[in-house]
């Protein structure tokens, strides 16, 4: 009987110490600013990285994992060096995307488009979520190739493809004409980064050279990043970035 007793109470403490912990953590989260969380997670990042060497068999994105093994070493180097940059974990602004232009006139989308495109800007639920892929590069052939893939694959739901949106420096007019190529275009929102402010407040330009990132963005916080994508394996990508939200 004593014994029981003694393991009711020490289960009692342990369950009062978890929620107050928890408390603790919520609040702390609401006390610090965007600036004070990325300091948080790049501080988090690098205890992480000398604590755990990176384990991933792939290459192929044939299982849950978005991002090959040269893409989670390439992630750790750059943590590890420091490099200014968005990370999982760290805010997603949305003031930039009110400068994105429509393709449809060439106008920005203004505040009205943030409620429109950011789901946590319009009142959506926090696990609501949003797919962004950007490419820096005009007329850019490996978006293209991404494109066509996402707009032909099977394996692409229409509520996925629904919440992807394509940022690219193109014109109107030049948009307007390569989604005229697929029927199902209408189902996909692409948007127009003309100077390329959107691609650097989201540090998506690429470093050593041009090239497509992937955010899967959710609650004002970027819950994936995959930078230097491939094209043609664009579907799985995303398949995988988004299992699990």
């Amino acid at each position: 009987m004593e014994a029981a007793k003694r393991q009711r109470q020490q289960l009692s403490t342990s369950a009062t110490t978890t929620t107050t912990s928890t408390d603790d953590q919520l609040q702390e989260e609401a006390l610090l600013s965007p600036e004070e969380i990325k300091l948080r997670n790049d501080r988090k990042r690098f205890e992480s990285l000398l604590e755990n060497s990176i384990i991933s068999n792939n290459n192929d994105n044939d299982n849950n994992d978005y991002l090959t093994e040269a893409q989670e070493e390439e992630n750790a180097d750059a943590a590890y060096r420091g490099i200014s940059r968005l990370y999982e974990g760290d805010p997603a602004p949305s003031s930039p995307f009110a400068e994105l232009r429509s393709i449809s006139n060439g106008e920005p989308i203004g505040s009205s488009g943030v409620l429109r495109y950011v789901p946590w800007e319009g009142g959506s639920s926090k696990e609501d979520y949003i797919v962004v892929l950007s490419d820096p590069r005009p007329k850019s052939i490996e978006l293209r190739c991404a494109i066509r893939n996402l707009l032909t694959s099977a394996s692409v739901s229409k509520d996925i493809l629904s919440r992807i949106i394509i940022i690219n420096p193109d014109s109107p007019g030049e948009n307007r004409k390569q989604l005229k190529k697929y029927q199902n275009s209408n189902n996909l929102t692409v948007l127009i980064d003309e100077d390329l402010e959107w691609m650097r407040e989201y540090t998506a330009l690429g470093e050593k050279r041009f090239s497509m990132t992937l955010f899967v963005l959710s609650g004002g916080v970027c819950r994936r990043i995959a930078r230097e994508v491939d094209g043609d394996l664009i579907c799985g990508v995303v398949g995988n970035a988004v299992k699990g939200l």
